[in-house]
């Protein structure tokens, strides 16, 4: 169709000379997303929400006023009625397709348990008829002392507690909705390199349209992921925190205490031999010369 919208942005583009790499690069939208928004391929684009964000971006970085383009693209809407729906999920089988390669999978994963436990038990009982009985020693070994400090030791995860100053950074582009303690509502679209504060005095329900295209922070604590990218992410604070929680383990090493020396029982000194012990009198040596 040659004045459908998607036609009208590619002739904008091209006549600044401006390629779709660079454009991508610029306004931080996938290549594929671009091409399919200028061959009107709307089905293909997460939903109409990012739509009108990709025209607004678009139009900035070509040089066109974003308010113009997206009255552009809600009069194309009227006359044309595009699919706007995202891509659709593969269909679900039937269901008697499904059930004998359920029932097949659950009776062979019985076999595999019946099997493993079998074994297990053969095993113990084999090692409690072959295991010989360990000897006493009778060397006693000293004990280690109680203050060695445990190897690979994890410190807890760390704790957030009210009020939430909650930061998110866009990365790409993103829409937002968040409810704060259940009653203020704020809504914002933001572009690659935006920041968007929001305080929270005990409860907070953030919306993320593009939940792999934001950074959060969380009372200067930056959260894992919220999720994929192009992908809508609801957030609940602190229902949901700990999921997001980064986990933070510090791996201590300290070098093993050699163990005390093996403690021996000091020998008896013999009791010397007096000297009238070792010496013999002349009468007891005349007693034993033989007659």
């Amino acid at each position: 169709m040659e004045n459908s919208f998607g036609d009208y942005l590619r002739q904008q583009r091209e006549s600044r000379e401006i390629s779709l790499e660079q454009l991508s690069a610029k306004t931080k939208i996938k290549k594929n997303l671009l091409s399919a928004l200028e061959n009107d391929q709307y089905e293909q684009l997460p939903g109409l929400v990012f739509i009108r964000g990709f025209i607004r971006a678009y139009a900035q970085e070509v040089g066109l006023n974003p308010e113009e383009a997206l009255q552009r693209f809600e009069e194309y809407l009227k006359e044309t009625k595009p699919v706007l729906s995202g891509p659709k999920s593969a269909p679900i089988p039937q269901k008697h397709k499904i059930i004998p390669y359920v029932l097949v999978s659950v009776f062979a994963l019985a076999l595999v348990g019946l099997a493993i436990s079998l074994l297990w038990s053969f095993k113990q009982n084999e090692t409690s008829l072959t295991l010989p009985s360990t000897p006493s020693t009778a060397k006693t070994l000293s004990p280690i002392p109680s203050n060695t400090t445990t190897l690979n030791q994890a410190p807890s995860a760390p704790s957030i507690t009210p009020p939430f100053h909650l930061s998110i950074k866009a990365t790409e582009l993103c829409w937002l909705l968040a409810t704060i303690d259940g009653k203020e509502s704020k809504e914002a679209m933001l572009y690659a390199g935006d920041s968007f504060e929001i305080v929270a005095k005990e409860k907070l329900s953030l919306l993320i349209g593009n939940a792999g295209g934001v950074d959060v922070t969380l009372n200067g604590l930056k959260l894992k992921p919220i999720g994929a990218h192009w992908k809508p992410m609801r957030l609940l604070i602190p229902e949901e925190l700990d999921k997001y929680l980064p986990e933070k383990i510090e791996k201590t090493q300290t070098e093993p205490q050699k163990p005390l020396p093996e403690k021996h029982e000091p020998k008896k000194p013999e009791p010397e031999k007096t000297k009238s012990e070792t010496e013999t009198s002349p009468t007891e040596a005349d007693d034993k010369k033989p007659q």
